[in-house]
Protein backbone atom coordinates (compact mmCIF):
# COMPACT_ATOMS: atom_id res chain seq x y z
CA UNK A 1 0.00 0.00 0.00
CA UNK A 2 1.07 3.77 -0.68
CA UNK A 3 2.26 5.75 2.04
CA UNK A 4 0.25 9.05 2.20
CA UNK A 5 2.06 10.46 4.96
CA UNK A 6 4.27 9.93 7.89
CA UNK A 7 5.53 11.08 10.95
CA UNK A 8 8.05 9.47 13.81
CA UNK A 9 8.95 10.32 17.32
CA UNK A 10 11.87 9.70 19.99
CA UNK A 11 10.55 7.49 23.24
CA UNK A 12 13.64 7.52 25.88
CA UNK A 13 13.68 6.33 28.83
CA UNK A 14 15.93 7.59 31.75
CA UNK A 15 17.13 5.21 33.40
CA UNK A 16 19.60 5.78 37.05
CA UNK A 17 22.27 3.74 37.07
CA UNK A 18 22.60 0.67 39.35
CA UNK A 19 25.71 0.49 42.26
CA UNK A 20 26.48 -3.22 43.82
CA UNK A 21 28.29 -3.12 46.98
CA UNK A 22 30.11 -6.35 48.69
CA UNK A 23 30.18 -6.01 52.60
CA UNK A 24 33.06 -8.22 52.36
CA UNK A 25 34.37 -8.34 49.05
CA UNK A 26 37.90 -9.50 50.62
CA UNK A 27 39.28 -12.27 53.14
CA UNK A 28 41.70 -14.67 54.24
CA UNK A 29 41.13 -18.03 55.41
CA UNK A 30 44.06 -19.35 58.00
CA UNK A 31 45.97 -22.07 56.66
CA UNK A 32 49.00 -24.36 57.40
CA UNK A 33 52.61 -23.83 57.43
CA UNK A 34 52.44 -24.48 53.43
CA UNK A 35 49.59 -22.09 53.03
CA UNK A 36 47.36 -25.13 52.19
CA UNK A 37 44.00 -25.13 54.07
CA UNK A 38 44.58 -27.04 56.94
CA UNK A 39 40.29 -27.78 57.69
CA UNK A 40 36.96 -26.27 55.93
CA UNK A 41 36.11 -22.82 56.44
CA UNK A 42 33.91 -20.34 55.45
CA UNK A 43 33.33 -16.52 54.87
CA UNK A 44 30.33 -14.01 54.02
CA UNK A 45 29.37 -11.23 52.09
CA UNK A 46 26.00 -9.57 51.66
CA UNK A 47 25.35 -8.05 48.38
CA UNK A 48 23.71 -4.55 48.57
CA UNK A 49 22.33 -2.82 45.52
CA UNK A 50 20.70 0.99 44.91
CA UNK A 51 19.26 2.15 41.63
CA UNK A 52 19.13 5.96 42.77
CA UNK A 53 16.88 6.03 45.66
CA UNK A 54 15.20 2.84 44.82
CA UNK A 55 16.20 -0.92 46.39
CA UNK A 56 16.03 -2.70 43.28
CA UNK A 57 15.82 -6.85 43.94
CA UNK A 58 18.89 -9.04 44.07
CA UNK A 59 18.90 -12.12 42.61
CA UNK A 60 22.01 -14.65 42.13
CA UNK A 61 22.17 -17.94 40.31
CA UNK A 62 24.46 -20.04 42.37
CA UNK A 63 25.35 -22.26 39.45
CA UNK A 64 26.87 -19.33 37.42
CA UNK A 65 29.52 -18.45 40.31
CA UNK A 66 32.57 -18.70 38.65
CA UNK A 67 35.13 -19.93 40.92
CA UNK A 68 38.25 -21.84 41.89
CA UNK A 69 38.40 -26.00 42.45
CA UNK A 70 37.66 -26.73 45.76
CA UNK A 71 35.60 -23.67 46.56
CA UNK A 72 31.67 -23.52 46.73
CA UNK A 73 29.34 -21.27 47.65
CA UNK A 74 25.69 -20.98 48.62
CA UNK A 75 22.99 -18.36 48.55
CA UNK A 76 20.50 -16.81 50.82
CA UNK A 77 17.91 -15.00 49.20
CA UNK A 78 15.66 -13.84 51.90
CA UNK A 79 18.81 -12.24 53.59
CA UNK A 80 21.11 -11.30 50.39
CA UNK A 81 24.06 -13.22 51.97
CA UNK A 82 26.84 -15.23 49.77
CA UNK A 83 28.57 -18.07 51.94
CA UNK A 84 31.71 -18.91 50.67
CA UNK A 85 33.33 -22.08 51.79
CA UNK A 86 36.90 -23.48 51.17
CA UNK A 87 38.17 -27.00 51.61
CA UNK A 88 41.45 -28.60 52.31
CA UNK A 89 41.57 -28.83 48.88
CA UNK A 90 42.42 -25.33 48.54
CA UNK A 91 46.09 -24.86 48.18
CA UNK A 92 45.99 -20.92 47.35
CA UNK A 93 43.88 -17.60 47.06
CA UNK A 94 42.01 -16.97 44.07
CA UNK A 95 38.72 -14.88 43.03
CA UNK A 96 35.00 -15.68 43.05
CA UNK A 97 33.08 -13.96 40.65
CA UNK A 98 29.71 -13.51 41.09
CA UNK A 99 26.55 -12.22 38.38
CA UNK A 100 24.11 -10.37 40.46
CA UNK A 101 20.95 -10.00 38.58
CA UNK A 102 19.22 -6.78 39.71
CA UNK A 103 15.74 -6.47 39.04
CA UNK A 104 15.37 -9.86 36.65
CA UNK A 105 17.24 -7.65 34.00
CA UNK A 106 20.30 -6.11 34.70
CA UNK A 107 23.40 -8.35 35.78
CA UNK A 108 26.75 -6.83 37.18
CA UNK A 109 29.29 -9.28 38.06
CA UNK A 110 31.15 -8.83 41.31
CA UNK A 111 34.26 -10.12 42.41
CA UNK A 112 35.31 -11.32 45.48
CA UNK A 113 39.11 -12.52 46.32
CA UNK A 114 40.85 -14.96 49.17
CA UNK A 115 44.29 -15.65 50.16
CA UNK A 116 45.32 -17.85 52.53
CA UNK A 117 47.53 -17.00 55.64
CA UNK A 118 50.55 -20.00 56.55
CA UNK A 119 50.57 -20.62 60.05
CA UNK A 120 53.95 -19.51 62.01
CA UNK A 121 56.62 -21.65 62.23
CA UNK A 122 58.09 -22.51 65.50
CA UNK A 123 61.47 -21.17 66.35
CA UNK A 124 63.13 -17.91 65.54
CA UNK A 125 60.22 -16.67 63.30
CA UNK A 126 57.29 -16.51 65.99
CA UNK A 127 56.37 -17.50 68.97
CA UNK A 128 56.73 -21.28 69.67
CA UNK A 129 52.91 -23.31 68.99
CA UNK A 130 51.96 -19.90 67.96
CA UNK A 131 48.91 -21.42 65.73
CA UNK A 132 45.53 -19.68 64.94
CA UNK A 133 42.90 -21.37 67.09
CA UNK A 134 39.86 -19.64 65.99
CA UNK A 135 38.35 -16.26 63.35
CA UNK A 136 35.93 -14.26 64.86
CA UNK A 137 33.77 -12.23 62.25
CA UNK A 138 31.68 -9.53 63.52
CA UNK A 139 29.65 -7.09 61.73
CA UNK A 140 28.41 -3.01 62.67
CA UNK A 141 26.85 -0.06 60.86
CA UNK A 142 28.20 3.09 61.79
CA UNK A 143 28.18 6.51 60.85
CA UNK A 144 32.42 7.22 59.92
CA UNK A 145 34.31 5.92 57.73
CA UNK A 146 37.54 6.34 59.51
CA UNK A 147 36.37 5.80 62.75
CA UNK A 148 35.21 2.43 64.73
CA UNK A 149 31.87 2.65 65.58
CA UNK A 150 31.18 2.18 69.58
CA UNK A 151 27.96 0.34 69.68
CA UNK A 152 27.35 -3.33 69.86
CA UNK A 153 28.70 -6.15 67.46
CA UNK A 154 26.56 -8.56 65.63
CA UNK A 155 28.03 -11.70 64.46
CA UNK A 156 25.32 -11.87 61.69
CA UNK A 157 25.66 -9.61 58.49
CA UNK A 158 23.68 -6.28 58.63
CA UNK A 159 22.83 -3.71 56.06
CA UNK A 160 23.19 -0.04 55.72
CA UNK A 161 20.01 1.73 54.89
CA UNK A 162 20.99 4.98 53.73
CA UNK A 163 23.78 7.41 52.42
CA UNK A 164 26.55 8.34 55.31
CA UNK A 165 26.32 5.02 56.57
CA UNK A 166 29.23 2.72 56.65
CA UNK A 167 29.17 -1.17 57.40
CA UNK A 168 32.58 -2.53 59.29
CA UNK A 169 33.78 -5.68 59.15
CA UNK A 170 35.83 -6.88 62.34
CA UNK A 171 37.82 -9.95 62.27
CA UNK A 172 39.68 -11.10 65.64
CA UNK A 173 42.03 -14.00 65.26
CA UNK A 174 42.75 -15.70 68.16
CA UNK A 175 46.31 -17.88 68.99
CA UNK A 176 46.83 -20.38 70.60
CA UNK A 177 49.67 -18.70 72.26
CA UNK A 178 46.45 -16.25 73.92
CA UNK A 179 46.81 -13.46 71.94
CA UNK A 180 44.22 -11.91 69.62
CA UNK A 181 44.67 -9.93 66.44
CA UNK A 182 41.89 -7.63 65.65
CA UNK A 183 41.79 -6.15 62.05
CA UNK A 184 38.56 -3.92 60.34
CA UNK A 185 37.07 -3.11 57.19
CA UNK A 186 34.50 -0.94 56.14
CA UNK A 187 32.51 -0.21 53.11
CA UNK A 188 30.39 2.85 52.50
CA UNK A 189 26.51 2.50 51.78
CA UNK A 190 25.94 2.48 47.84
CA UNK A 191 25.95 6.25 46.03
CA UNK A 192 23.28 6.95 43.62
CA UNK A 193 24.23 5.59 40.05
CA UNK A 194 26.86 6.94 37.45
CA UNK A 195 23.75 8.47 35.55
CA UNK A 196 22.49 12.03 36.68
CA UNK A 197 23.51 13.81 39.44
CA UNK A 198 22.53 12.53 43.13
CA UNK A 199 19.13 14.19 43.58
CA UNK A 200 18.73 15.33 39.88
CA UNK A 201 15.38 14.10 39.04
CA UNK A 202 12.77 14.83 36.75
CA UNK A 203 10.28 17.44 38.10
CA UNK A 204 8.22 17.75 34.39
CA UNK A 205 8.16 17.81 31.06
CA UNK A 206 6.72 19.96 28.53
CA UNK A 207 5.84 19.81 25.14
CA UNK A 208 5.21 22.47 22.45
CA UNK A 209 4.49 23.32 19.28
CA UNK A 210 5.72 26.20 16.22
CA UNK A 211 5.05 26.74 12.72
CA UNK A 212 8.66 27.56 11.27
CA UNK A 213 9.90 28.57 7.34
CA UNK A 214 13.25 26.62 8.20
CA UNK A 215 14.23 23.05 9.01
CA UNK A 216 17.03 23.56 10.59
CA UNK A 217 17.02 26.70 12.48
CA UNK A 218 13.75 26.52 15.39
CA UNK A 219 11.55 29.30 15.39
CA UNK A 220 11.77 32.24 17.62
CA UNK A 221 7.92 32.63 17.69
CA UNK A 222 5.11 31.87 20.32
CA UNK A 223 5.15 28.47 21.06
CA UNK A 224 2.07 26.98 21.80
CA UNK A 225 1.02 23.66 23.70
CA UNK A 226 -1.66 22.48 21.68
CA UNK A 227 -1.03 20.95 18.13
CA UNK A 228 -0.61 23.60 15.34
CA UNK A 229 -0.89 22.89 11.67
CA UNK A 230 1.49 23.92 8.78
CA UNK A 231 -0.43 25.00 6.09
CA UNK A 232 1.66 25.28 2.60
CA UNK A 233 4.99 23.46 1.88
CA UNK A 234 8.25 25.02 3.02
CA UNK A 235 6.84 25.54 6.61
CA UNK A 236 7.84 23.35 8.98
CA UNK A 237 5.84 21.93 12.30
CA UNK A 238 8.81 22.36 15.19
CA UNK A 239 8.18 20.68 17.86
CA UNK A 240 9.74 21.75 21.91
CA UNK A 241 10.62 19.03 24.72
CA UNK A 242 11.61 20.83 27.71
CA UNK A 243 12.40 18.50 30.97
CA UNK A 244 12.82 20.76 34.10
CA UNK A 245 14.92 19.08 36.80
CA UNK A 246 14.35 18.84 40.03
CA UNK A 247 18.14 19.96 40.80
CA UNK A 248 16.62 23.49 38.92
CA UNK A 249 18.27 23.09 35.64
CA UNK A 250 16.25 22.53 32.29
CA UNK A 251 16.99 20.46 29.30
CA UNK A 252 15.82 21.27 25.69
CA UNK A 253 15.30 18.94 22.70
CA UNK A 254 13.58 19.41 19.14
CA UNK A 255 11.79 17.70 16.61
CA UNK A 256 11.20 18.42 13.42
CA UNK A 257 8.69 17.62 10.36
CA UNK A 258 8.02 19.10 6.91
CA UNK A 259 4.83 20.29 5.45
CA UNK A 260 3.49 17.46 3.74
CA UNK A 261 4.37 17.22 -0.85
CA UNK A 262 1.93 18.15 -2.71
CA UNK A 263 -0.54 15.00 -3.72
CA UNK A 264 -0.39 14.01 -6.96
CA UNK A 265 -3.71 14.07 -7.64
CA UNK A 266 -6.48 17.31 -7.23
CA UNK A 267 -5.55 20.96 -6.70
CA UNK A 268 -1.98 21.87 -6.29
CA UNK A 269 -1.49 21.87 -2.94
CA UNK A 270 -5.19 21.47 -1.52
CA UNK A 271 -5.03 17.97 -1.03
CA UNK A 272 -1.82 18.11 1.13
CA UNK A 273 -1.41 15.23 3.95
CA UNK A 274 0.44 16.09 6.82
CA UNK A 275 0.80 13.70 9.96
CA UNK A 276 1.94 14.97 13.29
CA UNK A 277 2.25 13.00 16.20
CA UNK A 278 1.74 13.46 20.42
CA UNK A 279 1.99 12.27 23.52
CA UNK A 280 0.04 12.25 26.06
CA UNK A 281 2.55 12.51 29.34
CA UNK A 282 5.55 13.14 26.99
CA UNK A 283 7.91 10.80 25.31
CA UNK A 284 10.48 10.53 28.82
CA UNK A 285 10.01 7.76 31.01
CA UNK A 286 12.63 7.45 34.07
CA UNK A 287 13.48 4.39 35.71
CA UNK A 288 11.26 2.84 33.70
CA UNK A 289 8.09 3.29 34.91
CA UNK A 290 5.08 4.99 33.13
CA UNK A 291 3.05 5.21 29.77
CA UNK A 292 2.27 7.55 27.67
CA UNK A 293 -0.37 7.39 24.52
CA UNK A 294 0.58 8.48 20.88
CA UNK A 295 -1.97 10.73 18.95
CA UNK A 296 -1.26 10.49 15.36
CA UNK A 297 -2.93 13.68 13.98
CA UNK A 298 -3.77 13.78 9.86
CA UNK A 299 -4.07 16.90 8.47
CA UNK A 300 -5.52 17.70 4.67
CA UNK A 301 -4.90 20.85 3.38
CA UNK A 302 -4.63 22.56 6.57
CA UNK A 303 -7.66 21.10 8.15
CA UNK A 304 -7.41 17.89 10.54
CA UNK A 305 -9.30 15.37 9.30
CA UNK A 306 -11.22 12.53 11.49
CA UNK A 307 -13.73 9.92 12.04
CA UNK A 308 -15.21 9.17 8.01
CA UNK A 309 -13.12 11.03 6.54
CA UNK A 310 -10.21 10.15 8.18
CA UNK A 311 -11.09 6.07 6.89
CA UNK A 312 -11.75 7.14 3.14
CA UNK A 313 -8.03 8.67 3.24
CA UNK A 314 -6.74 5.39 5.01
CA UNK A 315 -5.53 3.49 7.73
CA UNK A 316 -2.84 4.76 10.15
CA UNK A 317 -0.14 2.00 11.30
CA UNK A 318 2.37 2.40 13.39
CA UNK A 319 6.28 0.77 13.33
CA UNK A 320 8.83 0.36 15.56
CA UNK A 321 12.45 1.42 14.87
CA UNK A 322 12.43 1.15 11.33
CA UNK A 323 10.54 -2.32 11.32
CA UNK A 324 8.84 -3.17 8.56
CA UNK A 325 5.86 -4.95 10.60
CA UNK A 326 3.18 -2.55 12.33
CA UNK A 327 2.82 -3.12 16.11
CA UNK A 328 -0.70 -1.24 16.25
CA UNK A 329 -3.46 0.25 13.96
CA UNK A 330 -5.24 3.54 14.33
CA UNK A 331 -4.59 6.88 15.39
CA UNK A 332 -3.90 6.51 18.48
CA UNK A 333 -1.01 3.96 20.13
CA UNK A 334 -0.21 3.49 24.06
CA UNK A 335 3.57 3.04 24.75
CA UNK A 336 4.73 1.44 27.98
CA UNK A 337 8.17 2.31 29.93
CA UNK A 338 8.97 -1.38 29.48
CA UNK A 339 8.68 -1.03 26.30
CA UNK A 340 11.36 1.10 25.35
CA UNK A 341 15.07 0.04 25.86
CA UNK A 342 16.52 3.45 26.63
CA UNK A 343 15.56 4.49 23.36
CA UNK A 344 12.54 3.77 21.10
CA UNK A 345 11.74 5.85 17.69
CA UNK A 346 7.63 5.33 17.04
CA UNK A 347 6.63 6.01 13.26
CA UNK A 348 3.10 6.61 11.93
CA UNK A 349 1.99 6.03 8.64
CA UNK A 350 -1.02 6.84 6.49
CA UNK A 351 -1.53 4.20 4.34
CA UNK A 352 -3.87 3.77 1.58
Amino acid sequence: MAIKSSDQITVVDLTDGYSVNLTNDSFTFAGDKDGKIASQQSTTTVIQALRGDEVPTISVDNTKITKPSGVTTSWNASTNTLTITVTTSVAAGGIVTIPVVLDGSVTINKVFSFGIAKTGATGGKGDPGRGISSTVIEYQVGTSGTTVPTGTWSTSPVATTAQGQYLWTRTTIKYTSGSDSVSYSVAAHGQTGGQGAAGRGISSTVVEYQVGTSGTSAPTGTWSTSPVATTTQGQYLWTRTTIKYTSGSDSISYSVSAHGKQGTQGNPGADAILISITASNGNIFKSNSGSTILTAHVYKAGTEVTGNALTALGTIKWYKDGGSSAVGTGATLTVNATDVASKAVYEARLEG
